[in-house]
């Protein structure tokens, strides 16, 4: 019985340790977490906690489906990442992008422009590096409140309030 047991052991770790060489192309797409772009810097693109490298095999389209090209993307822009193969776990984050898909559909595009104001107004210098967080629209008071983070201080994150229809910065906390 325990010659049989080492046989299986053996076999299993036989075909463990044979790949093809085309095993990165059978590793799955995963969606990365939707948010804003608010870096773009070498062909890598910084949303949330994670840069998204861009390579030729990399697909930008619009979200009707209209090509883009790493050119075309800008601070602000509200895009879906999908990826293959993982995130590294450093920070920020790293993961090849297989597609960057640009949201431009009226609640984004509004969204996309307060995020820009407030991104605008909190940078100081062009080194500066921030990630937003989360951006919520209190229709009600006609404002968005945008949580970010400096990539410099991780410790806090702040609050910039910007007018939805004028984009301007009234508080930033």
């Amino acid at each position: 019985m325990k010659m049989i047991v080492n046989l299986y052991i053996f076999v299993a770790f036989i075909l463990g340790s044979c790949q093809s060489s085309d095993w990165n192309m059978d590793e799955s797409i995963d969606k990365g977490e939707e948010g804003f772009i608010t870096d773009l810097d070498d062909k890598r693109i910084l949303i949330k906690g994670t840069y998204y490298m861009v390579t030729d095999d990399t697909y930008i389209q619009d979200q009707h489906g209209n090509d883009l090209d790493y050119s075309d993307l800008e601070i602000g822009m509200k895009v879906k990442p999908w990826h293959r193969g993982g995130v590294k776990k450093s920070f920020p984050g790293k993961a090849e992008a297989e597609l960057i898909l640009v949201l431009t559909d009226e609640k984004s595009l509004a969204e996309q422009r307060a995020v820009t104001a407030a991104l605008n107004h909190v940078s100081k210098a062009e080194s500066q590096r921030f990630m937003v967080l989360d951006v919520v629209h209190l229709p009600s008071e006609h404002v968005y409140n945008i949580e970010m983070m400096n990539r410099s201080n991780l410790d806090s994150s702040f609050m910039v309030t910007v007018e939805d229809l004028t984009d301007e910065i009234l508080y930033i906390k």
